[in-house]
């Protein structure tokens, strides 16, 4: 998908992300705001309060059918013959020799059909592979359809949606699916997000999307950009494809087998690559420097002898320094340090996440 700027996707809430100033940027085919003026005080903003992301560019895919869940479950690597009506799991599409080709979230809406939300950057590959492997399945891209998602986080953000909904009793599962009743409607939600804090992704329709907007502005909801939302999943330790993870790594090389139930005896797609597969000599580990923010592709030293690079590195707003992951090999002990272009300064080895989740609170 072309990232030049005559070519880009907007959301329906392009206009109001200019209105607040939002410093937009081409993003995985689309025009986003990374910001309206300060990623840190938005990020602190979903750590103290409550903010909303524009999520809409990630990529929305429905697929019904009798045999839907059977399809899925050998299609992707988590179990979903299993999975309930109404509640959301996160998992994987992998490759044959169990690589990472995505992760996703998939939605039991029914019996008989799902929504799965998908990485922009993957939604062309992720459509095609998806589409091949659910064969006889009836499969809907809704990405384009005018609608979208907003992420709603912080600690504030159950309160927003009872403010929201006028139902001061709306306590909703972690991971749970639901409906509120709005002035706009009947709008269909999920208690997941990307950020480790309680929150919301809320999935408005065409028709609904800029009054969901406006009225969580009108709750002082604070607007945040995909910069202050990179800070978040990472103080979470949350994985991002093309970082954390991608077709070279593996769930366990990730420390993500939750994403994979029942790999030791399902029949799916890189189920038999995992299953040959030795421990991992590798693992993800966080850093903490005390100045210099570590990038990507950054070298990674022990005791002077490079082990690893980095994957994402961040300024986090709750610990005032400096974060970032990478993969060394489990065998390595030392004094560590990164690599600047040339210069080494000392970094601290600290157990991941960087930041508690309170996701289930």
């Amino acid at each position: 998908m072309s990232t030049t700027t005559s070519q880009l996707l907007s959301t329906s809430l392009h206009q109001q992300h200019v209105d607040l100033g939002g410093k937009m940027v081409p993003f995985a085919g689309w025009s986003m705001p990374v910001d309206y003026g300060s990623i840190l005080n938005e990020a602190k903003a979903v750590r103290e309060g409550s903010g909303v992301f524009d999520v809409s560019h990630m990529a929305r895919f429905v697929f019904r059918g009798d045999d839907v869940a059977t399809k899925l479950d050998h299609a992707l690597g988590g179990c979903i013959t299993d999975q309930p009506v109404g509640v959301a799991r996160y998992t994987m599409l992998l490759q044959d020799d169990a690589g990472i080709l995505d992760d996703l979230l998939t939605y039991r809406l029914a019996d008989d059909e799902f929504m799965l939300v998908v990485n922009a950057s993957n939604r062309e590959r992720d459509w095609d592979l998806l589409a091949e492997r659910l064969d006889g399945v009836e499969c809907s891209d809704l990405t384009e359809d005018g609608g979208g998602i907003l992420a709603l986080q912080g600690p504030e953000s159950l309160n927003v949606l009872r403010k929201l909904s006028g139902d001061d009793n709306f306590a909703p599962a972690f991971l749970g699916l639901g409906e509120i009743e709005t002035d706009f409607g009947t709008l269909f939600f999920a208690r997941t997000g990307y950020t480790g804090e309680h929150g919301y992704e809320l999935f408005p329709s065409a028709e609904q999307i800029v009054p969901l907007w406006m009225s969580l502005m009108s709750l002082d909801v604070t607007p945040v950009g995909l910069g202050s939302r990179d800070i978040l999943r990472l103080e979470a330790a949350l994985p991002l494809y093309g970082h954390e993870i991608h077709e070279n790594i593996t769930p366990f090389d990730a420390g993500l087998r939750f994403g994979v139930r029942g790999w030791k005896t399902r029949d799916f797609i890189g189920g038999d690559a995992l299953r040959a597969l030795p421990e991992p000599d590798k693992y993800l580990i966080g850093f903490t420097c005390e100045k210099r923010i570590p990038r990507e592709g950054y070298n990674v030293l022990c005791d002077g002898e490079i082990v690893g690079t980095i994957c994402s590195g961040a300024m986090s707003v709750v610990l005032g320094k400096p974060i970032a992951t990478a993969y060394v090999p489990k065998n390595v002990d030392g004094d560590f340090s990164i690599d600047f272009r040339g210069k080494p300064h000392a970094a601290t080895c600290v157990d991941l996440p960087f930041v508690p989740h309170r996701s289930r609170d």
